[in-house]
C-alpha cells in the first residue's frame, strides 16, 4: 500500500513524517534495562511458588489458574493507561511506580490466608509488570529504525530472562525458608527498585518515547497499516502472551511436580535454564529482523513455541519436559519482534499508545490461557491441555506466514 497523501492511518491520525531517531544513550538503556529484569524477576517469583500456594491455600489446578489470569487481569488494566502516559511521563516515575505497587503486592503475597488475598496480591504484581514493560517496550523502541529490532530485542531479553530468573530464584529461597518469605523478598526487591529509580532516574531524561526529532532530511510517509496485518500482528502479541502464561507460567510447574515429582527449586532452575535459551533467542532473533527480515525471525519463533508447547504431550522424563522449556524460551522472542514491525509502521507521537493497545491484547492471553489450559489439564488431562494450546502459536506463524509484508526500510 502506497503512503498517498489521502490515506488515513487506523486510529484516525492523517499520515505524518517520520525520521530516524537518534542513538538512546548508553546509560538511560542501562537503567531502563535494568529496571525491566529486576521487575519482570520479581513478579515471577510466584510460578515456582504456585504447588507450593496450592497446598498452603488448598487451590486446585484450577484455582491455581485462576491467580494466573488475575496477573493477566491486573496488566490489562494498565496496559492502555500506561500506554498513554509514556508520552507525558518520565520512564524514571514511572519505573518507581512500578517497584511501590511491586512492592505492595508481594507482601500481600506473603501474608495471605486465603485467596482472596492472594488474587489481590496477583492483581498488584500485574499492574507493576505492565507500567515496567510497556515504558520498556516504547523506550526501547526510540532508537534508529536500522537497529530498532536490536534495541527491542534488549527489551524482550530484559523481560523474558526476568522471567526465567523469577521462578528460579524464588524457588531457591523457597526452598532454604518457605513460600512467604520468597513473596516477601519480592515485595521488598520491588521497594529496591523504587529507591534506585528515585535516586538514579535523572539518568533518563524525557518521555519514555522520544519525539522524533534531529531533522533529518531522510523523513518518510509511513502508510497506514492494513487491516489484516493489524489483527495478525495483535494475534501474535495475544498467541505468544497465552501460550507463556498457560504453560511456563502454569502447567510446566504442575506437570514437573505432579507427573515428574520436582520440588520448587528444581522447577526454578529449569525454568532458569529457560532464561538462558531466552536470552540467546532474543539476540539471535533481533540481529535476524535488522539484517535479514523480520518475517524470517518471526515465523520460526512462532513455530518454536508451538513446538515446544507440543512437546508437553509425550510422556518422557525430565529431559523432554526441559527440552520443552528450552524450545518455547528461544522461539519467545517473537514478541519483540512483532513490535518491532508495528513500531516500524507507526509515527514516533503514537507508538506509546500503539504499544499500549498491542500489550493489552498480549495480556488479554494471559488471563484466557491459564484458566483455559487449568481447566483441560483438571478435565481432559495433560496431554489435551497442551496440544490445544500449541494449536495457537502454529495456526498464528501460518497467518503470519501469509498475511505479513515485511517492514524493514519503511521508517528508515
Amino acid at each position: 500500500m502506497s503512503g498517498g497523501g489521502t490515506a488515513v492511518l487506523p486510529d484516525g491520525q492523517a499520515p505524518q513524517l517520520r525520521a530516524d531517531d537518534a542513538p538512546l544513550p548508553l546509560g538511560a538503556m542501562l537503567l531502563v534495562g535494568t529496571g525491566i529484569l529486576a521487575i519482570s524477576t520479581l513478579a515471577f517469583f510466584r510460578v515456582s511458588l504456585l504447588p507450593s500456594i496450592g497446598d498452603s491455600l488448598s487451590l486446585s489446578p484450577s484455582e491455581l489458574g485462576v491467580l494466573t489470569t488475575v496477573f493477566g487481569i491486573g496488566r490489562l488494566a494498565a496496559d492502555v493507561p500506561v500506554g498513554r502516559l509514556t508520552g507525558v511521563v518520565v520512564p524514571a516515575r514511572l519505573f518507581a511506580a512500578s517497584g511501590v505497587v511491586m512492592g505492595a503486592g508481594g507482601f500481600l503475597l506473603a501474608a495471605a490466608g486465603g485467596w482472596p488475598a492472594a488474587y489481590g496480591a496477583a492483581a498488584l504484581l500485574g499492574i507493576a509488570s505492565s507500567i515496567s514493560n510497556t515504558t520498556g517496550m516504547t523506550f526501547f523502541s526510540g532508537g534508529p529504525a536500522a537497529r530498532r529490532g536490536r534495541t527491542l530485542a534488549i527489551y524482550s531479553a530484559s523481560l523474558l530472562v526476568g522471567q526465567a530468573l523469577g521462578p528460579m530464584l524464588g524457588g531457591l529461597i523457597a526452598s532454604v525458608s518457605s513460600w512467604r518469605w520468597a513473596a516477601a523478598a519480592a515485595g521488598g526487591g520491588g521497594l529496591a527498585v523504587a529507591a534506585a529509580f528515585v535516586a538514579r532516574g535523572r539518568t533518563v531524561g524525557g518521555a519514555a518515547r522520544p519525539a522524533t526529532g534531529g531533522g533529518n532530511a531522510s523523513a518518510v510517509e509511513l502508510p497506514p497499516i492494513p487491516t489484516a496485518e493489524r489483527v495478525v500482528l495483535y494475534g501474535v502479541s495475544f498467541a505468544m502472551f497465552f501460550t507463556l502464561a498457560a504453560m511456563p507460567q502454569t502447567l510446566v510447574p504442575i506437570i514437573g511436580d505432579r507427573r515428574l515429582g520436582l520440588g520448587a527449586a528444581t522447577i526454578g532452575l529449569a525454568l532458569g535454564f529457560g532464561g538462558a535459551c531466552r536470552l540467546a533467542g532474543a539476540v539471535g532473533g533481533g540481529i535476524l529482523s535488522d539484517r535479514v527480515s523480520r518475517k524470517a525471525a518471526l515465523v520460526p519463533g512462532l513455530a518454536a513455541v508451538a513446538a515446544g508447547a507440543g512437546l508437553l504431550a509425550v510422556r518422557g522424563g525430565a529431559w523432554v519436559w526441559v527440552a520443552a522449556i528450552a524450545l518455547m524460551s528461544v522461539g519467545s522472542y517473537g514478541i519483540s519482534v512483532a513490535a518491532t514491525m508495528m513500531a516500524d509502521r507507526t509515527h514516533a507521537h503514537h507508538v506509546g499508545r500503539r504499544f499500549g493497545q498491542f500489550r493489552f491484547v498480549g495480556d488479554a492471553g494471559v488471563i484466557v490461557g491459564p484458566v483455559f489450559a487449568g481447566v483441560l489439564f483438571t478435565y481432559a488431562g495433560p496431554t489435551v491441555a497442551v496440544l490445544a494450546v500449541a494449536a495457537l502459536p502454529a495456526a498464528t506463524a501460518v497467518a503470519s506466514a501469509l498475511v505479513l509484508t515485511e517492514t524493514i526500510g519503511l521508517s528508515r
